[in-house]
């Protein structure tokens, strides 16, 4: 009876299968894989295990079928579990929706009972079958994409060896891969450098997860979107939030039309050096595009002449170890270079809003070791934001762990992140390829960016600029860090679009435009 309801896709009973396409597109959390799995045995007490396969399946083809061109061959690559089930459902859509060029093979000698029964439904179909243990992975035929389906989010350890040799193969095929799930080799528990696919394209079913978002991984997910196998809304509601997404619009409170340089936040920026004198120069220039009213630069005797003739807006000066009562927010280490610590700790003791980035990061690390500040955390808001290696560096002398490598699971690195900021009673701005934004609650926000043209030199010390202007127009530390990531990622889309590749002086130049956008 399950074999005739399932033959056709038009007779899959949709108001079971469907109850929502509109969940792929505004799917926000981030969970643990174990989370995922704890709703899907829990969706299995109100709906049929095949049942929700089957809508898996259909709503994975339903994503797949867009990038295909009627002509294409399929090669799907199927594990004994349920993510292989899901891949022989997908492939029997794909056969009765007119692809007729399709090849499976199947790596494992076990199966799931949903497994088989799928393996059962394609018995009559006309479509060639391979087992890894019989075939030499030279001779595998062509095809225009790979279906990875080998073992989605319940894999435990690292791929064994013939799982291994054929993700090696698949990678190395030049051929663009649809993952199931989840590209195969990744998970949350194991090292985030173990092989795995790169996908071209990944639909997560019920959840997005850590593995998702680790930085070493993302990118291996390629296009990644998430729907809903028919899990019931009240066992979705039970999901645990390690993290969300952020994809709101970018909205700006507008300046009054009498704003006055004084009413737009003044800004101190400690920075630039003799062996970097212009990248406090670029914060400076972001700041001013991000609405600051007024920026001085504080910076070594041996810069002065060079800072005070490239930046003519800017408010030149030596630091003497004066007040900076007077700022509204402060931004230390762009270009600053190594042995701030003696300058970074008063500004540490003041009550003046800061952001940490670059060098004043590593400052920090080494007073922290030498049990130099005068508390953990600040009164006034904190930002820092490091890249990885600053991460390591930072996470090394609070956490005495490195908080970021390549032995981590993805796992440990979201639960390093929320504890390094609760530490440090600071917001968080991690940045790779994405943004891992912590709050100094330890709550985690993702941002997507994967826009190479970003990744630049300098363009650490835009963002730094942004972020600290809003802090300085009384943003918190939260919001000023979120939307001044939301401001830099979306002006390097903008000059990416217009421009291609470009350096951050360039990129500097959009940042206005994006601000004055985003006024409302």
């Amino acid at each position: 009876m399950l074999i005739a309801l399932f033959r056709n896709i038009e007779q899959i009973p949709s108001v079971e299968i469907l109850p929502s396409l509109l969940y792929s597109t505004r799917m926000k959390i981030v969970t643990t894989s174990d989370d995922v799995k704890r709703i899907e045995e829990a969706a299995k007490e109100q709906i049929p295990s095949l049942v929700l396969m089957e809508s898996a399946a259909l709503q994975c083809w339903l994503i797949l079928k867009d990038l295909l061109t009627p002509s294409d061959s399929l090669l799907f690559l199927v594990g004994g579990g349920n993510n292989g089930g899901d891949g022989l459902a997908i492939a029997r859509f794909a056969y009765d929706a007119g692809f007729k060029h399709i090849t499976i093979l199947h790596s494992a000698v076990h199966f799931s009972d949903e497994n088989v029964f799928q393996q059962q439904l394609l018995a009559n179909y006309p479509i060639k079958h391979l087992h890894l243990s019989d075939v030499d992975l030279s001779t595998l035929p062509s095809c225009n994409w790979i279906i990875d389906a080998l073992t989605g989010l319940g894999m435990k350890g690292p791929l064994k060896e013939g799982l291994a040799s054929l993700v090696e193969w698949a990678n190395g095929a030049h051929t663009p891969i649809f993952s199931v799930d989840i590209p195969s080799g990744l998970g949350d528990d194991g090292p985030s450098s173990e092989p795995s696919i790169h996908a071209t394209y990944t639909v997560a079913l019920g959840s997005l997860t850590q593995a998702h978002y680790h930085p070493s991984t993302r990118w291996r997910c390629g296009t990644l979107r998430s729907v809903n196998p028919s899990f019931p809304s009240d066992v979705l509601q039970t999901r645990i939030c390690v993290a969300s997404l952020d994809d709101d619009e970018l909205i700006l409170k507008p300046l009054k039309r009498s704003a006055y340089k004084k009413d737009r936040g003044s800004s101190a920026i400690f920075g630039s050096s003799r062996q970097y004198p212009s990248a406090a120069r670029l914060s400076a220039k972001a700041a001013f595009a991000a609405r600051g009213g007024l920026v001085t630069l504080y910076c070594d005797e041996d810069v002065y002449q060079i800072a005070a003739v490239e930046s003519p807006s800017v408010i030149v000066r030596e630091y003497t170890n004066q007040s900076v009562d007077q700022y509204d927010a402060i931004l230390a280490g762009p270009g600053w270079g190594n042995g701030r610590e003696e300058v970074l700790l008063p500004l540490l003791n003041s009550d003046r809003p800061l952001v940490l980035d670059a060098d004043a990061i590593h400052a920090y690390a080494s007073l922290f070791q030498q049990g130099m500040l005068p508390q953990e955390n600040r009164t006034a808001d904190s930002i820092f934001t490091p890249h990885l290696g600053e991460l390591r560096v930072l996470g090394t002398a609070v956490l005495q762990r490195p908080c970021y490598g390549p032995d981590e699971s993805p796992q440990l690195f979201f639960a390093n992140l929320s504890e390094l900021a609760q530490r440090l009673g600071s917001t968080l701005v991690v940045k790779s390829s994405i943004i891992h934004l912590v709050d100094r609650s330890g709550a985690i926000t993702i941002l997507e960016s994967l826009n190479p043209s970003l990744g630049v030199g300098g363009s650490g010390d835009v963002l730094a600029g942004v972020i600290t202007a809003l802090l300085g127009q009384g943003y918190s530390a939260f919001d000023a860090a979120l939307l001044g990531c939301k401001i830099h990622i979306q002006a390097g889309k903008i000059a990416h679009e217009e421009v291609g590749y470009y350096d951050s002086e360039v990129l500097c130049s959009y940042i206005g435009k994006v601000v004055l956008e985003a006024e409302r």
